[in-house]
């Protein structure tokens, strides 16, 4: 697969933020207080799609501290845990807090196709990276390319991102993502669920999308 040339994309201020000083506060910020409050989507809701969609043969892209991987209800307790992160912060806080797992860690960038092998996985997640992410179509599309080629055949990717149209129900939430997306925390300015739709399926089928509130729940199949 040919490089991307990623020029022209901020692809660094999305997971730069995540130092160990933020980490501590993050699953309070996001998953105690925006979900529900900014983004109308209980966390409750989000961790019941990723149960209902992971595998113990599982990757996790774009870690965090591995919050749903630790709330996780199917993991059997021999599972295979993959971590794969771009920020070497959120690699340590996942693999500590899920050190009962021997996780293993990936540091790389999902601008470019994975370099480190790995046996492929039968499910792969990606709760919340794509906001996160330089809007462009093409870029995200490159991204779901090699999020898949961690797949074994007939795999499935899944996952959650926030939208930014139509914006929040709440003024606040309307603040915070307007504010989000100037500094590149966020790049989901003009993301909708029929963009999403088309991004997914350049290499995915059976795609599914559930909106709550500001967020899109998704999964697919690997093509």
């Amino acid at each position: 697969m040919a490089s991307v040339n990623t020029d022209n994309w901020d692809i660094h201020s999305g997971h730069q933020v995540y130092t160990p000083r933020l980490l501590r506060w993050y699953d309070l910020i996001v998953h105690g207080v925006s979900n529900r409050w900014f983004w109308s989507c209980p966390t409750q809701l989000l961790i019941a799609w990723f149960d209902e969609h992971a595998t113990s043969n599982h990757l996790d892209i774009g870690v965090g501290t591995g919050y749903f991987l630790d709330h996780c209800s199917v993991f059997s307790d021999d599972a295979r845990i993959g971590l794969l992160d771009a920020n070497p912060n959120c690699l340590a806080a996942a693999a500590k807090q899920l050190k009962r797992y021997k996780p293993e860690t990936y540091e790389a960038n999902l601008a470019e196709p994975f370099k480190e092998a790995m046996a492929q996985f039968s499910s792969v997640s990606l709760m919340y990276v794509l906001h996160c992410l330089p809007g462009d179509p093409e870029f995200r599309k490159r991204v779901i390319q090699h999020a898949s080629a961690a797949l074994e055949a007939d795999g499935k990717l899944f996952g959650a991102t926030i939208l930014g149209q139509p914006g929040p129900s709440s003024w606040l939430g309307r603040h915070v993502m307007a504010s989000y997306n100037r500094k590149g925390i966020f790049g989901n300015e003009h993301d909708t669920e029929a963009s999403l739709r088309e991004v997914l399926e350049t290499c995915l089928t059976n795609v599914e999308i559930e909106q709550v509130g500001s967020v899109a729940l998704f999964a697919g199949q690997k093509n």
